[in-house]
């Protein structure tokens, strides 16, 4: 029974990680998944702290991507209309950067901590990658807007579920 309730629990952390470095859910789905299936507070906190810093390995991984693709973009195999036109964004995006280097940060902690639709870890990363930001400071940032969007869907996660709960519950 109580190795049961132990292979439920890693199953939905299991879960949680996935859905947090998906780049549809992230934390916006990790969370209300963990607060609405785990039960015990002790797995809920673990399943919490789990996805918020499996969102956070997102830069790290995205930018292996990116560099993986930069790197096939610019092979002898690529053709020479994908070159141009990769090139020209990079162009693009950094040029429209140069002036806002100093503010670049707290932009991008901001744009990722708002827990909407394309704008999570994922797209923060391609982001800081297309306007040639430093890297340990993009991933400073993201990770930090991971913390504020994070905060913002447990508080929603937990209020949703208590109002539901009292909404069905009640007499």
């Amino acid at each position: 029974m109580v190795s049961d309730v132990a292979m439920d629990d890693f199953t939905t952390l299991l879960v949680a990680v996935i859905l947090a470095l998906s780049p549809v859910s992230e934390v916006r789905g990790a969370i209300p998944y963990v607060v609405i299936t785990l039960h015990d507070p002790v797995a809920r906190a673990v399943g919490v702290v789990v996805s918020i810093a499996s969102n956070m390995l997102v830069p790290i991984i995205g930018y292996c991507v990116l560099d993986l693709l930069d790197r096939l973009v610019r092979s002898k195999f690529a053709p020479e209309a994908v070159k141009r036109t990769y090139d020209w964004l990079l162009k693009l995006g950094r040029k429209r950067a140069l002036y806002l280097r100093r503010e670049s940060y707290v932009a991008l902690a901001l744009f990722v901590g708002v827990p909407l639709p394309f704008t999570g870890a994922w797209t923060g990363t391609l982001v800081a990658y297309v306007l040639g930001l430093t890297r340990w400071k993009a991933i400073v940032a993201i990770s930090v807007g991971v913390l504020i969007a994070s905060i913002i869907v447990l508080i929603g996660s937990y209020l949703g579920v208590e109002l539901i709960a009292k909404i069905l519950f009640s007499s």
